[in-house]
């Protein structure tokens, strides 16, 4: 089977959409001769754009997402549209590029995968938030087509489909959810994993956005413990707080690591080796990579209901996910019971490793995009 890949970035770079591009490319080309489309935008579509932007932010106070407005959008879809003439393939799959599609015309089945409706992230995630009026409703619009324009839609989570049933008015049958897996090359064996909690408990808070994280959540939590006696300590990768740390004991501050870089994925993967849990006490989440990685390194995830994060951490399964009301001080105290009890804490690392095994990795998502593409090409019947 013939597949076609089009996304706005390309999947053979990693940091595409945290790699979640990437590593989906690499499940389906297991299985199939895979056709990339990605174009670059051209320099008057994006002057004339990034002007409006400038327009928005100087004259009325707002924010634009050039991405989520019709020009982008009819660019693009007329591009994908003449290069599928050029370049047929069975089955056309769509890596989070609503406006690709919005505008297309063709009788190849897209299937289309993305982690949030534009109805539900505007106002949602800092970047997407006090947006132009005139650019929320033409990406609610273009957002909307795109999903009617897929004859399948692959989504991220419970969370996501409620939106495209209830927003864009999407048929339950044409949607599937499927979680993400964890992007990472190098994972471990079973028996490589450090199940049994030894010495002094480790915390990793890990996310680039300190705010939208809930890193001063993760941090209080953390000074609450230590109050209480407990000497935990705290690692911080991705980010540097805005906070001087330099006085405090147990915390070390990583401020990146970089996934494609051998050094840095080696210091990664100890760093999970040597991690109790997970602390994430996210303001606004999608999905959430982070938890399938951390589940394959059996780290039971402590963080916040919100966005598509339910779809990921299971309540006593692999984590626990606090209402988005809690404070550091649940936090702390869930911590507190988790870290006073090495039976329960050995238990939740046992079964974060057995999800993540069950459900929160590639190979189940490729198989089950296989399953999808199998039945919608027209060469497979």
């Amino acid at each position: 089977m013939k597949v076609g890949f089009a996304a706005r970035w390309s999947p053979l770079d990693k940091r595409s959409w945290s790699g979640t591009s990437y590593y989906s490319y690499q499940e389906i080309k297991k299985h199939n001769e895979v056709e990339i489309f990605h174009f670059k935008w051209p320099w008057y579509l994006r002057e004339w754009l990034t002007t409006q932007k400038s327009l928005n932010r100087k004259c009325f106070k707002k924010k634009t997402a050039v991405e989520f407005l019709n020009a982008y959008a009819r660019y693009f879809s007329r591009q994908l549209e003449k290069e599928l003439k050029k370049r047929p393939v069975d089955v056309l799959f769509v890596s989070a590029s609503s406006q690709l599609i919005a505008y297309i015309k063709t009788d190849i089945p897209i299937i289309y995968m993305t982690d949030a409706t534009f109805q539900q992230i505007q106002g949602y995630y800092p970047y997407f938030s006090n947006l132009a009026k005139y650019n929320v409703k033409q990406g609610i619009a273009l957002d909307k087509s795109a999903f009617q324009n897929a004859a399948h839609c692959m989504l991220a989570s419970e969370w996501n489909k409620r939106s495209a049933i209830e927003d864009y008015g999407i048929a339950e049958e044409k949607i599937s959810v499927l979680p993400l897996g964890a992007n990472m090359d190098k994972l471990p064996q079973a028996n490589e994993l450090f199940i049994k909690t030894t010495g002094q408990p480790s915390l990793l808070f890990l996310g680039v956005e300190w705010d939208r994280k809930g890193g001063d959540i993760a941090l209080e939590a953390f000074r609450i413990l230590r109050s209480k006696g407990i000497q935990a300590q705290l690692r911080i990768i991705g980010c540097v707080p805005p906070h001087d740390l330099s006085a405090e004991k147990d915390i070390t501050v990583i401020p990146f690591l970089d996934k494609n870089k051998e050094e840095d994925l080696q210091q990664l993967h100890q760093v999970f080796l040597e991690t109790d849990i997970l602390l994430l006490p996210t303001r606004a989440e999608c999905a959430g990579v982070v938890f399938c990685e951390a589940s394959a390194y059996g780290i039971p995830s402590i963080t916040t209901d919100t966005g598509g994060v339910s779809t990921y951490v299971k309540e006593g399964v692999n984590g626990y996910a606090l209402p988005l009301a809690a404070g550091a001080q649940e936090y702390a105290q869930l911590l507190e019971e988790l870290l006073s009890s090495d039976n329960r804490l050995n238990e939740l690392k046992t079964t974060s490793r057995k999800h993540y095994q069950e459900q929160l990795n590639w190979e189940q998502w490729g198989k089950r995009f296989q399953q999808l593409a199998e039945k919608l090409s027209p060469n497979q019947h």
